[in-house]
């Protein structure tokens, strides 16, 4: 039975961050709190949409992957963090990618969002739905 495997993967980073000691000053914390509960010392801040990040990184990963965008069946898009209410911001990504004949979609699971997108994607290759997400 066929599943969904990674074969090109992309990232796309916002340059600006944004300390422990900066949220302090906004918020009634400290650095101190914040990274001995969690680990974390800064945080990256963009200032483009999620859908541009998306964009990005999805490009990166089709150029790895060694595929044409016109080949790509679905395009999901794994956030909590939308650029838009309506349409799906995943649809956004679709058009940017060149991704024409592809179905799209947003899946909101939080930290686990990437293993739904990966098993939607693996239900749909089984079914016979798709090649390609």
């Amino acid at each position: 039975m066929p599943y969904a495997h990674i074969t090109g993967w992309g990232k796309c980073i916002p340059p600006a961050s944004i300390s422990n000691d900066e949220i302090s000053e906004i918020v009634d914390t400290t650095d101190e709190w914040i990274t001995t509960r969690t680990g974390i010392k800064s945080r990256r801040v963009s200032h483009v949409s999620t859908a541009e990040l998306a964009s990005v990184a999805a490009k990166h990963a089709i150029a790895c992957a060694g595929v044409d965008a016109k080949d790509i069946d679905l395009v999901i898009l794994a956030t909590c963090t939308p650029s838009t209410v309506v349409a799906n911001t995943a649809s956004l990504v679709q058009k940017n990618i060149g991704a024409t004949g592809a179905a799209a979609m947003d899946t909101n699971a939080a930290c686990s969002g990437f293993l739904y997108a990966l098993q939607a994607a693996t239900a749909q290759i089984q079914a016979g739905m798709i090649k390609k997400a």
